[in-house]
C-alpha cells in the first residue's frame, strides 16, 4: 500500500472508532494524533492529502484533461489547416 492509502485506512479507523465526534473535532483529533514518526517527507504529504480528500473534498484540485485537438470547423473559423502527418 502508498502512503495516501496507508493515511487514508487510519483516517477510516479513527472514524470509526469515534463515532460521536463532529466531523470537525474528528479533524482536530486527526491532526494531534499523527500516525508516523515525523511531519515531514513522503509520508506527511501523503497524509495531508488524505486529509484534506476526507475532510475537504471542495478544495481538491479538479484534475484537468489533456488537451484535445480543435475540430475542423474550429479550425476553419481559425483559418488553420491540420497538419497530417
Amino acid at each position: 500500500m502508498s502512503w495516501t492509502d496507508d493515511s487514508a485506512a487510519w483516517i477510516a479507523e479513527q472514524v470509526k472508532a469515534h463515532p460521536d465526534m463532529s466531523k470537525a473535532e474528528l479533524e482536530k483529533h486527526c491532526r494531534k494524533n499523527y500516525p508516523f514518526c515525523e511531519r515531514r517527507g513522503w509520508a506527511y504529504k501523503a497524509w495531508l492529502k488524505a486529509m484534506r480528500t476526507y475532510f475537504r473534498p471542495q478544495s481538491m484540485r479538479p484534475v484537468r484533461a489533456g488537451k484535445t485537438e480543435p475540430s475542423p470547423e474550429e479550425l476553419e473559423r481559425r483559418g488553420q489547416q491540420r497538419l497530417i502527418a
